[in-house]
């Protein structure tokens, strides 16, 4: 009995795990990665498009500067939504979400850009933490 529970959770995990939205195109980014591609005062918005495509958010200030933002997520079920009744007292996701903005001036050039990535825990049941 033992084991088909184990066999039974490590199959669940298995098959059950992985949601992910957003845009694809940061998923893998980093610091380091993005810094290489968007060059302050050079790096155009057409440029942005065609290594990002199409931001998930755009905003105006009162100056007339431009602020594109994308973001992505990636989710994995916990080990406790695949045991029977246990789940019904805790159960849920938990990933990142990375957030890219980027700062555009008046002629459509970046200006600057900030890259963060958070932690995301969504927990659902009696005990959600």
């Amino acid at each position: 009995m033992r084991f088909n529970l184990f066999g039974l959770l490590v199959l669940g995990c298995a098959l059950g795990g992985c949601v992910s939205s957003g845009n694809e195109s940061i998923a893998d980014a980093t610091n380091a990665t993005v810094s290489g591609q968007l060059l302050k005062g050079k790096t155009t918005q057409t440029d942005v498009r065609r290594i990002y495509g199409d931001p998930i958010k755009t905003s105006f200030s009162s100056n007339g500067f431009e602020t594109w933002e994308y973001e992505f997520t990636r989710l994995q079920s916990k080990p406790t939504n695949f045991i029977p009744y246990v789940n019904l007292v805790h159960s849920g996701a938990e990933g990142d979400k990375k957030t890219l903005v980027i700062f555009f001036d008046k002629q459509k050039i970046v200006q600057d850009y900030t890259m963060s990535t958070s932690r995301i825990d969504m927990s659902r049941g009696i005990i959600t933490r």
